[in-house]
């Protein structure tokens, strides 16, 4: 009997949750360990991360093109250092885009990623994106654990966006620190998350990711 493989869309989306997955959990390691993790030694873990699900499923590269972009002009700088005060400037990492995903990563002060944002192509809805991004956060052995996740629609973007904040909570079946703010225009897709606004009163996050989503949506076209 052979082995089901996910298709194309599943096996970008999976690697893509792997991919922000490596940024959340850089983001919000605590500090001893922040401390000892070199930049170059997170991006080598999220990478092996990322080349172990992509053994795991069969994915292949994708066959549709890396958008044409650069992630870290779907921000500025002062939108990013507005919301988190003392931001460096963005870095653009390649780790993804071999399955089709461009990404940018912002550093705090303390040189923990507060912010990632990444683009792609992909079919489905922004529903179905949000969905798939927040299996990565909750308990895989409980049922229905995603039905935990307060999903949120951000209207007035101009484009179909949700996204959700959760801090971690083994009650609830919620395993890690996630706030996310998925937007579509057809199917390109960008996706802005972070590891630091969960910590921050939620409405006061949700209301970050709705100024960086607007800010996003001004440049989605460029």
């Amino acid at each position: 009997m052979r082995a089901c493989r996910p298709g194309p869309s599943a096996q970008r989306r999976v690697l893509r949750v792997a991919g922000m997955l490596a940024i959340v959990i850089a983001g919000s390691a605590p500090d001893a360990i922040a401390q000892k993790a070199r930049p170059e030694d997170t991006l080598k873990s999220a990478t092996d991360t990322a080349n172990k699900i992509r053994e795991a499923t069969g994915g292949k590269p994708a066959a549709k093109p890396v958008p044409s972009g650069n992630p870290c002009a779907i921000l500025s700088s002062s939108d990013v250092q507005k919301a988190f005060p003392g931001a460096k400037a963005g870095e653009r990492s390649t780790r993804l885009e071999q399955y089709g995903i461009t990404e940018c990563s912002w550093k705090g002060p303390a040189g923990q990623v507060v912010l990632a944002v990444q683009e792609s192509m992909s079919e489905g809805t922004v529903k179905d994106d949000v969905m798939g991004m927040a299996m990565g956060f909750t308990d895989p052995l409980k049922a229905n654990s995603t039905s935990n996740v307060r999903f949120e629609s951000f209207s007035g973007l101009g484009y179909p966006a949700m996204g959700f904040v959760e801090k971690a909570d083994p009650a609830r079946s919620i395993l890690g620190d996630g706030a996310l703010l998925i937007m579509r225009d057809g199917q390109r897709t960008i996706s802005l998350g972070s590891a630091e606004l969960p910590q921050r009163d939620r409405a006061a996050a949700l209301k970050v990711l709705d100024d960086l989503g607007k800010s996003a949506a001004k440049r989605f076209k460029q």
